[in-house]
């Protein structure tokens, strides 16, 4: 079994019994307009193989968990990197969009694309996650020059002030509320446990201004570049 793999099964034996329990950490601030939470993340979104896959999982979820939160198709993603962590107050007028952008494009200049496989479904305390699993290194790659070259540029960043992110996995659920019928719900995670949702190319990235819970309403694209193959 691979290190990501052992990863996510100790989220699954760490999270299930909350699931069990009814007694999920819950988040009361989603579509909250108070939250003036945002920060600035590398990610690439998913195409259309993978999410509607993730999408058919989600529609079973809410016919028993109406309750929750369902990341939509269009805003399910893979984080490569948060450069600032979601701060309450955090503005865009707070940096020079120009220097940041600069830094990502000549970070990720010598990566090519990737594969991420996403296969089964692991749970957090308060999140139903996407299990997903590189097919090289790039990744790996990718995320250190990033944060060499925003920790070398001595610029404001949060890079891994909460967590070194290690996974490639993807949020698809909040729990913002009890469950209806929590042995349903664990029937059907249980079903999509190992489910292959499929394989997605990492080819374009973005740099993001963006809330906790990267809502498009509410992003705001300030650069993209896409990955050149011969790089791989």
């Amino acid at each position: 079994m691979s290190d990501l793999q052992n990863l996510y099964t100790k989220m699954w034996v760490n999270s299930i019994d909350r699931y069990k329990n009814n007694n999920c950490e819950t988040d009361s601030l989603i579509n909250e307009p108070s939250d003036m939470r945002r920060g600035i993340t590398v990610l690439s979104y998913f195409d259309n193989v993978v999410d509607v896959k993730i999408s058919n999982f989600l529609t079973e979820l809410k016919l028993i968990e109406p309750d929750q939160y369902y990341y939509p198709k269009e805003e399910l993603h893979l984080t490569i990197l948060s450069i600032i962590s979601c701060i309450t107050g955090f503005k865009l007028t707070n940096i020079d969009i120009e220097e940041y952008s600069s830094i990502f494009k000549e970070a990720i200049k010598e990566i090519g694309p990737f594969n991420v496989r996403y296969k089964g479904i692991t749970v957090s305390s308060s999140c139903i996650l996407i299990q997903g699993f590189p097919d090289n290194k790039q990744l790996c790659r990718l995320r250190d020059s990033l944060r060499s070259s925003f920790n070398k540029a001595k610029i404001e960043s949060t890079i891994d002030s909460r967590y070194e992110i290690s996974t490639a996995h993807a949020t698809a659920v909040r729990c913002v509320a009890p469950f209806n019928n929590s042995s349903n719900l664990i029937n059907i995670l249980s079903k999509y446990r190992d489910y292959d949702f499929g394989t997605i190319e990492v080819n374009c990235l973005e740099l993001v201004f963006n809330n906790w819970y990267q809502n498009l309403a509410i992003t705001e694209k300030l650069s993209s570049v896409k990955l050149k193959p011969d790089n791989k």
